[in-house]
């Protein structure tokens, strides 16, 4: 999204540092489209299978659930992060201005963050000598330290879709690639919760990697809390589905 926001460029000196990097937005789109998947196709074909549905049934439900999924995630994905990312620009527009039509009131709150900082006035009075000169800096700094904005970390709107699709189409795939190749769904049941528990499994380990955890650990705590939420949906589908049979 193109959005319209100019800033002034400034050095930056963090690309030796590899973990200075906006990868936190594709891992949570990553874990939350996974998990979503795998938890909602493990409970509807849990469902389906319990109230005795066919291998036909169970694959065209679970195929029209997936793309209608998909469907969804990634547009709430889209639309959210693009709120999200115009309610920031209008920030940006509103400082931009306050800093343009009352600069006394917004040089009064630089000289309160910064003596909050610890700086003593001499060095404040210094800081805020160089942002009268350089209003491009000024607004950066006031976005970041006033309000906790920084413009180059804003996300994409087309990649957290993007990213979303494939993560709730990734996770969906473990619950159904049993039955594609079975010829009774409940005959592979066991294969689905093992896949299924392998997945979660495998997805929190991949995150210890982000998150400073070490992977076993993330791996069990991930595999339980998509195992918990995975048996409500089992149970509410085993309960539900039969009713309408």
């Amino acid at each position: 999204m193109d959005s319209g926001v100019r800033l002034g460029s400034h050095p930056q000196h963090y690309s030796d540092e590899t973990w200075h990097g906006h990868g936190g937005a594709t891992l949570r789109q990553l874990v939350f489209g996974m998990n979503d998947g795998l938890v909602a196709t493990v409970g509807l074909v849990a469902g389906l299978i319990f109230a005795g549905s066919s291998r036909g049934v169970v694959l065209g439900a679970t195929l029209a659930a997936i793309i209608a999924a998909v469907s969804s995630m990634a547009l709430g994905s889209y639309l959210s992060t693009q709120a999200e990312v115009g309610y920031h620009e209008a920030q940006i527009q509103r400082e931009r201005r306050e800093i343009d039509e009352q600069p006394n009131e917004e040089l009064n709150e630089m000289r309160q963050i910064y003596h909050g900082y610890g700086l003593n006035r001499q060095e404040i009075e210094i800081f805020l000598a160089h942002f009268k000169k350089d209003k491009d800096l000024w607004l950066r700094l006031m976005l970041r330290d006033e309000l906790g904005i920084v413009p180059e970390s804003f996300e994409s709107p087309w990649k957290n879709a993007g990213s979303m699709a494939l993560a709730v189409a990734a996770g969906s795939l473990p619950p159904l690639v049993p039955i594609l190749w079975g010829a009774s769904p409940k005959g592979v049941f066991g294969w689905i919760l093992i896949l299924s528990a392998v997945t979660a499994f495998g997805l929190g380990a991949v995150t210890a990697r982000s998150t400073g955890k070490r992977w076993w650990n993330a791996g069990i705590s991930f595999l339980v809390v998509a195992s918990i939420a995975a048996a409500i949906g089992m149970g509410a589908g085993s309960l539900i589905a039969p009713l309408f049979a």
